[in-house]
């Protein structure tokens, strides 16, 4: 964080937002607010996309912004997950493949940037933010229109590679760092 540079941002407010929001989002689920539930996760899950971008464009990009947002990011799929279990698993279970080898690879992303760096990943690269699209759009479309198979497959994949890419960078970058773009900039870089 720059000197004089406040911790009291707005992208911070709303990383901030969906920390506090997860327990509320996902005990909406577990009371059965189905409603309650879904306009919830979408604020969430709209605060999750503004907050990277006004960081960058009112030039408040902090350390501490980058680790909230990371753990609020963690909440937030703890709290979406929960609330697909309660309303929508039936879909999950008669096709598990997807979601388990998401989750599976997300927590081997996890894992190895704690290892290496004792933090969760905060890398904030393009293919999440990718990501975060496409399963943004598939939520939406679970819970007002219902299942769609292709756009499960397609959300899924593209989070893994995300996941993957998180993997692949926790073992190339030599300290941690956030906003780099993707894997191929960070190779670029070192070859420089």
């Amino acid at each position: 964080m720059r000197a004089g540079q406040s911790v009291w941002t707005i992208s911070n407010a709303l990383s901030a937002y969906r920390l506090a929001a997860a327990p509320v989002v996902a005990w909406a689920a577990l009371t059965d607010l189905r409603l309650a539930f879904s306009i919830l996760m979408l604020v969430s899950l709209a605060t999750d996309a503004a907050d990277g971008i006004l960081a960058r464009w009112l030039g408040q990009e902090t350390k501490l912004g980058a680790r909230l947002d990371a753990l609020a990011d963690s909440a937030t799929l703890i709290a979406g997950l929960t609330g697909v279990w309660v309303f929508e698993r039936q879909p999950f279970l008669d096709d598990p493949f997807w979601l388990g080898l998401f989750l599976g690879t997300l927590t081997l992303a996890t894992a190895v940037t704690l290892i290496r760096f004792g933090r969760l990943p905060a890398f904030h690269l393009w293919s999440f933010k990718l990501a975060d699209v496409a399963l943004t759009l598939f939520f939406v479309t679970l819970f007002v229109h219902g299942f769609v198979p292709w756009a499960y497959a397609l959300s899924m994949g593209l989070a893994t590679l995300a996941a993957a890419e998180v993997i692949a960078v926790a073992l190339v970058v030599d300290r941690f760092r956030t906003d780099l773009k993707g894997l191929w900039w960070v190779i670029r870089a070192r070859s420089r």
